[in-house]
């Protein structure tokens, strides 16, 4: 998931989401919990490779400040989990 987002921003976490609802066989609350913990640990992913310089983030140069950083990383995180929730949520349905 955290590949894929670096290339093409919405699907990573949709892909992801999807892929961790199907994978959890219980019903929507499951699938979204599966699909919250993705798009956390995409989140964790992209902000230590961002932070290690392993990728070349087009904002990067905005991130140095830690006050500034640690604002978008979150915003980040939180993008990266309702994108993935909601992949989870439709997995669910379409597994029933």
């Amino acid at each position: 998931m955290a590949i894929i987002d670096l290339a093409v921003p919405f699907a990573g976490p949709f892909l992801g989401g999807l892929v961790a609802g199907f994978l959890a066989k219980g019903d929507a609350v499951q699938a979204s919990k599966a699909g919250v913990l993705a798009g956390v640990l995409a989140a964790v992913v992209i902000t230590v490779a961002t932070y290690l310089e392993l990728v070349n983030a087009q904002g990067g140069a905005f991130v140095a400040g830690w006050g500034t950083g640690l604002l978008l990383y979150l915003l980040i995180g939180l993008y990266f989990v309702a994108i993935a929730f909601l992949g989870a949520l439709i997995a669910s349905v379409i597994r029933k």
